[in-house]
């Protein structure tokens, strides 16, 4: 009788391991749930199709850095961090550069009244990659324009868009007069590389065109 008193104690112990095992496992990957990203941050379930297909995404900021998490599974996250933000962040969209390529989008308010912007492609274990714009040497993961305003155009005519970031000249009169600076989108899709600028004029423009994105 005594033997399976113990038999029966030990046996209620294990029992109450493996169940404290078990809650320890599901509130470390369950019920701790997504990423909070706050009233200054944001989060979207994206459809990438083919082999990725929908995804989660989120994007917060803390402070001063920010980081984009995708929900690569049930329990599994990948992070990268954001560059160039300040307060806030959203997401806007997933654009098709071109082919099966497509990109994430996000944007925020920086200084009075200019625009930040990245974009993040998946790579093959479905984490975030910034694209990178070089321009006369220097290589950064944002883009911005004071603005603001950004055209997705494919100006070389090769079946991908590239980026027109618009700015106020203030060599002439800011309100009327503008700069464009043009990044055409490499090869292998993961950069844009400065091409040339160009002047011009806001009355001229027609910011209602398909390919302006504000």
């Amino acid at each position: 009788m005594f033997r399976q008193s113990i038999f029966k104690t030990i046996y209620i112990i294990f029992f109450l391991g493996v169940l404290a095992i078990a809650s320890y496992y599901l509130y470390s990957n369950i019920a701790k749930a997504d990423p909070i990203v706050g009233t200054n941050g944001d989060t979207k379930l994206l459809d990438f199709g083919g082999d990725i297909g929908a995804r989660q995404i989120f994007v917060r900021i803390s402070g001063k850095d920010g980081e984009m998490i995708v929900k690569r599974s049930f329990t599994s996250y990948c992070s990268q961090k954001l560059s160039g933000f300040e307060n806030s962040v959203k997401i806007d969209s997933l654009v098709n550069l071109g082919g099966d390529e497509k990109l994430i989008e996000i944007s925020g308010p920086v200084g009075v009244h200019a625009e930040n912007r990245q974009y993040f492609f998946l790579d093959s274990n479905r984490c975030p990659k910034p694209l990178s714009f070089a321009k006369n040497g220097l290589v950064v993961y944002n883009i911005y324009s004071d603005e603001p305003s950004f055209k997705l155009i494919d100006y070389n005519s090769d079946g991908y868009l590239d980026i027109g970031a618009e700015y106020r000249n203030y060599d002439k009169n800011p309100l009327v007069d503008g700069v464009r600076d043009i990044y055409l989108s490499r090869p292998d899709k993961s950069s844009f590389v400065y091409s040339r600028s160009e002047s011009f004029t806001w009355e001229s423009e027609c910011k209602e065109c398909s390919g302006t994105i504000k």
